[in-house]
């Protein structure tokens, strides 16, 4: 959802008047006062101006479907999206071949099944560590200490 100026500058002039009542009630001269609306005043529009120029990615996007909701974002910049064919992977861990660094896929090969598994649900399939959590069973900071050791791992 966009940006709502005429709505946002009430509120912000809203809450102003109240701060600028408050301040003043407190001893706080006009010039610091005018100080700080201007800082809150170029918050205000760099706020603006951000959530005007930013778009979030689609969660998924698979050739075919949805085509004319596609992103502006991966119309305009065709690098941003990767396409590939699901018969490359022949099975769940296959992603670890396409691994083009070979001291990473070294790495990978060393993991257990178990890790192998995790991996692959949170990093490649982007389930949350909570809902890993429910699918293996586990309590979630379980899940999240094993994920901060595999990623510890494999910076070393």
């Amino acid at each position: 959802m966009g940006f709502n100026y005429a709505k946002e500058k009430r509120q912000f002039d809203l809450e102003w008047k109240q701060l600028q009542e408050k301040y003043a009630d407190a001893g706080m001269p006009p010039s610091a006062i005018e100080t700080m609306y201007s800082y809150d005043w170029e918050m205000f529009l760099s706020r603006r101006t951000y959530e005007n120029h930013t778009q979030a990615l689609p969660d998924t996007y698979l050739s075919g479907e949805m085509e004319g909701e596609q992103s502006t974002l991966f119309k305009r910049f065709s690098s941003l999206s990767v396409t590939f064919d699901e018969e490359d992977f022949p099975d769940r861990y296959a992603w670890i071949n396409a691994i083009e660094d070979a001291f990473l896929s070294a790495k990978l090969s060393k993991l257990s099944e178990q890790d192998l598994k995790l991996l692959t649900l949170y990093a490649i399939e982007g389930y949350t560590q909570a809902e890993i959590a429910l699918l293996l069973k586990r309590n979630q900071s379980v899940i999240s200490r094993k994920i901060n050791r595999l990623k510890i791992f494999l910076k070393k």
